[in-house]
């Protein structure tokens, strides 16, 4: 089985980046955009969607901490993660994110501070 997305998109806002007991964690929130005919003009327009996206590496997550800003253009490889928990009324929530995983994650930079291109590929997998 196979659960894997790639996504090309740019950062909505700073990483948030925090400390858990493996070391760091980052969460993104990245926006794709596609085009798409509008159905009573018949003209194109743009449709962004927003992803969040989770990484647990703690090697990743200082690449994004030491690179990545708001506006930042990456290619990522992950899978789509989703967690159950129940709201303070009692109802069952579901939230999705693309979790980047250590082994087999992949974060290519095209784009951010000072232009640099940089890639971040876990090297434990190889």
């Amino acid at each position: 089985m196979i659960n894997k997305v790639i996504l090309v998109g740019r950062t909505g806002t700073d990483p948030e980046i925090k400390t858990i007991k493996s070391g760091e964690m980052a969460i993104m929130s990245i926006a794709t955009t596609e085009k798409v005919r509008d159905k009573d003009t018949q003209q194109m327009k743009d449709k962004t969607t927003w992803h969040k996206v989770v990484t647990f590496d703690p090697n990743l997550s200082k690449t994004i901490k030491d690179y990545v800003t708001k506006g930042t253009l990456l290619y990522l490889e992950g899978q789509i993660d989703v967690s159950q928990y129940t709201d303070s009324t009692g109802n069952k929530r579901y939230n999705t994110s693309i979790l980047i995983p250590r082994y087999s994650g992949v974060m290519k930079m095209l784009g951010g501070k000072q232009d640099k291109s940089i890639e971040s590929v876990n090297k434990d997998a190889l």
